[in-house]
């Protein structure tokens, strides 16, 4: 699944699949790939959930993509584990860091994923 983002060069393409997590920055919303690499656009990060969410709507899917808050987006099925101690996320890639969070946002997941991944 991709997204198309216009930008004042033309259009980037992002594969959805590999991006770990978005992340708020002001009008702008950074984009951590698996790769480790990010990459940042000019829009806030409520145009992005939306546009994400339209798209696996629009083919009868429901995204694995969970907002926490007003600062991130997470793709659930990048996330290996939950640092209880930390409030940490810990993702299935070396090149992505972990993410600190608060307790209230880990239950909001909490609930999301055990839906997410119910058969």
């Amino acid at each position: 699944m991709k997204l198309f983002i216009t930008s004042r060069n033309g259009i980037e393409i992002i594969n959805l699949e590999k991006v770990v997590y978005l992340k708020a920055d002001g009008n702008y919303t950074d984009f951590h790939l698996v790769d480790g690499k990010v990459r940042t656009h000019l829009s806030t990060l409520s145009v992005f959930a939306d546009a994400i969410t339209s798209r696996y709507e629009s083919i009868g899917e429901r995204a694995p993509f969970f907002r926490m808050g007003r600062s991130y987006v997470v793709n659930v099925t990048y996330i290996t584990s939950v640092n209880l101690v930390n409030n940490m996320l810990v993702f299935d890639s070396d090149a992505v860091k972990p993410v600190a969070v608060t307790k209230s946002q880990l239950k909001s997941l909490r609930d999301f994923v055990s839906d997410f991944y119910r058969l």
